[in-house]
């Protein structure tokens, strides 16, 4: 039986007098993928916003299991990546590793070279093209353990190669009770898909 991480009860939305969400309910459970899909403007970041406790709902609730760090079991990937452009490759997940008790330079270059990206890990991320930074932040899901990746639209920017390793990698998280949760505008294979309208 697979435990519960959190659910979303009853979750409403809404900015400048716009409801954005409406009475939104979702129980998400460990070794689980999710793709939320939907047009744009359907609300699909600003759930994964709620449910990674970066926007607060303003109706309803966002209920963690007792057992789940806030702070150490979730992984959120934006549109903007979270990247220091003035830093080089390597230097930003070296930043990553820091809150992870993995060794390190092995570990970054063996990543990097499975996204065939080795070559750029001295290049300041600000050389790299729209794809590259997106190959970057998402080396860093894998470098430390947390139990919930979120990620919106991760396959945007990526070729076919880099999104069957990255389906991958989801697989191998998952396996390890590990738990994803993407948004993108379509139905995915092997995902529970959600439609938002």
């Amino acid at each position: 039986m697979k435990s519960k991480l959190l659910s979303l009860d009853n979750v409403s939305l809404t900015r400048q007098d716009k409801k954005i969400i409406n009475k939104y309910s979702l129980d998400i459970n460990q070794k689980q993928k999710i793709n939320i899909y939907g047009e744009n403007g359907s609300g699909k970041t600003s759930l994964l916003k709620m449910i990674a406790g970066i926007t607060q709902p303003t109706e309803g609730d966002v209920d963690y299991d007792p057992l789940f760090d806030m702070n150490n079991d979730i992984f959120y990937i934006g549109h903007k990546y979270g990247l220091k452009s003035e830093l080089t490759v390597y230097q930003n997940l070296q930043y990553t590793l820091n809150f992870s008790n993995n060794n390190g330079h092995s570990t970054i270059e063996s990543e990097l070279e499975d996204y065939s990206m080795k070559r750029y890990m001295n290049t300041q991320v600000r050389n790299l093209s729209h794809g590259q930074k997106k190959v970057v932040s998402l080396v860093q899901l894998t470098l430390i353990s947390n139990r919930l990746w979120i990620l919106d639209e991760p396959f945007t920017g990526l070729d076919e190669s880099k999104i069957n390793l990255l389906l991958t990698k989801m697989d191998k998280h998952v396996d390890s009770m590990g738990t994803v949760i993407i948004t993108s505008h379509d139905i995915k294979d092997n995902f529970d898909n959600i439609k938002l309208c």
